[in-house]
């Protein structure tokens, strides 16, 4: 038993060093030797299922040095190299190395959702490697192409797998949650949302888990996308809308009038607030979508302009600055 926990107490320090910038100084031989730790994690999950004892003494352990779970050691080998891939401080030439052993497809039995994300991401890095095509208005036709290729592969796999007879019409959150939360999540997402074709599936699938689910995420979703990303997001779904502008009251409220420069300025109590200037651009950026939105934008305005005194007088309420702006 302690072996085994030795063991896999490397685990971590292995996840940790694949997100360091220690990789930059990684051939493919530490690439490969990395590797093979993933596999062999990989192997002892499988060791470990098929004796029931062994496996259920080894899980309360780690659980009570607060450690790795069992299921992050079948999964090792696409956790590494997810990160890897995500990973700037690699080398190109490990990078390809890299790109070699996740472009090769699972032989034998259903590919495993993790390792199809992992080959995914590999080929979509690839695509980013291709120069821009320069259309006749000037407009790079390839930007965003690997991100729609990792948001048409989502789709595909929450709509499997919500199909799938042996999993009941799991929940695509189930799923999602198994994912690792961030930026890269968020914008897969967001293109995801607004694939063609794909509005009706992508809101069944994708809405539930940014509404209802933890509420952190939904606001951080939020912060992180652009503002003209957010206003083309929320012209296609009014769900999206409420919780939006939610966001925008509580981020204005929290700016404070300076009179001596005679402008909003953040008040420094609250992390992540929101500056002036950006206030002003998610809204106009609301605003000058398609109608309904813009009426709807003005409405709320209104309202909020009303539940601070109605005042004409700049400087006395921001969304009485905000609206005159518009």
């Amino acid at each position: 038993m302690e072996m085994l926990l030795l063991q896999t107490e490397q685990l971590p320090s292995l996840l940790a060093a694949s997100h360091s910038r220690a990789v930059q100084s990684w051939d493919s031989t530490t690439l490969t030797r990395a590797l093979n730790w993933g596999h062999f994690f990989r192997h002892l999950h499988s060791h470990l299922w098929t004796q029931p004892t062994l496996w259920e003494a080894l899980k309360q352990q780690l659980k009570k040095r607060g450690l790795v779970r069992l299921s992050h050691l079948k999964r090792c080998p696409e956790l590494l190299g997810l990160a890897l891939l995500e990973n700037p401080a690699l080398s190109s030439t490990t990078r390809h190395s890299l790109f070699c052993n996740f472009l090769i497809p699972a032989t034998g039995g259903a590919e495993p959702f993790i390792s199809l994300l992992a080959r995914h991401r590999a080929a979509s890095q690839l695509l980013a490697l291709l120069e821009p095509i320069k259309g006749t208005d000037g407009i790079e036709q390839w930007e965003g192409l690997p991100v729609r290729v990792q948001a048409q592969m989502l789709l595909s796999q929450l709509q499997g797998d919500r199909d799938s007879d042996g999993n009941q019409g799991r929940p695509s959150s189930a799923l999602l949650d198994c994912l690792p939360c961030g930026s890269m999540l968020y914008r897969v997402v967001a293109v995801a949302l607004m694939e063609p074709d794909w509005e009706e599936k992508a809101k069944m699938l994708l809405l539930p888990w940014l509404l209802f689910g933890d509420p952190a995420r939904l606001l951080s979703f939020c912060r992180f996308l652009s503002p003209q990303c957010l206003a083309s997001l929320c012209a296609h779904y009014s769900e999206l809308l409420a919780s939006y502008l939610n966001f925008l009251s509580s981020w204005g409220n929290c700016l404070i009038y300076d009179p001596l420069h005679g402008k909003w300025q953040t008040s420094g109590v609250k992390e992540d607030e929101v500056p002036w200037e950006e206030m002003q651009d998610r809204i106009n950026c609301l605003y000058q979508e398609s109608e309904p939105l813009g009426s709807a934008v003005q409405t709320w305005l209104r309202q909020l302009k009303a539940q601070d005194g109605n005042f004409e007088v700049r400087g006395l309420s921001i969304w009485t600055d905000i609206f005159e702006a518009l």
